[in-house]
């Protein structure tokens, strides 16, 4: 890689398993082998990385709303070493600026460590829609996620096990999901 950074800026930059530093870096332990398919989670693991490296604001840019749910997880977890994490989102006149540490704060600790689980259930990218049926989200079946934080918690914490009621309360909510209106 030829590129002139600034002094108090470092590029990495991913090329399939390969770590790319500019300034050359010697320890890239927290990023290889890269073996994360989806750009989303290696974004996150980039901006883990920075914070392992010291940085406590942190900038990425992205087009896509999953990128935006995985930072405020992000940045609710890493909380006490990050000031600030933010998104360039969007393009050209749609693009705009989103406080990812502020939207954490402002959702609380349950719900931000909760998002990863209802990303990966009912829109990460590995994830398709039941056949025939696409998600009809409104306020009500988001205002029903308050009521499953503790089945998404439960799921956040790799149990080997899944404690009663779980799995109830989250058939009811992915039900919400593609028909609100449905018994």
């Amino acid at each position: 890689m030829q590129l002139v950074v600034k002094e108090s800026k470092q590029l990495v930059v991913t090329d399939k398993k390969q770590v790319l530093t500019v300034p050359p870096r010697k320890d890239t332990a927290n990023l290889a082998p890269c073996n994360h398919e989806e750009a989303d989670t290696r974004m996150m693991v980039h901006a883990a990385d920075a914070l392992e490296c010291g940085h406590r604001r942190i900038l990425i840019r992205t087009v896509d709303t999953d990128v935006v749910i995985l930072a405020v997880a992000l940045a609710n977890e890493r909380s006490e070493v990050l000031d600030e994490l933010w998104l360039t989102f969007g393009t050209g006149k749609d693009q705009r600026y989103i406080a990812a540490h502020q939207i954490a704060k402002a959702l609380g600790l349950e719900k931000s460590r909760a998002l990863p689980v209802i990303h990966a259930i009912t829109g990460c990218d590995t994830v398709s829609a039941f056949a025939g049926h696409s998600k009809k989200a409104d306020w009500a079946t988001w205002n029903a996620f308050s009521e499953v934080t503790t089945a998404f918690l439960s799921l956040a914490s790799t149990p080997s096990e899944l404690p009663d009621g779980v799995l109830s309360t989250l058939e009811r909510f992915i039900v919400l999901l593609y028909d609100r209106t449905s018994t």
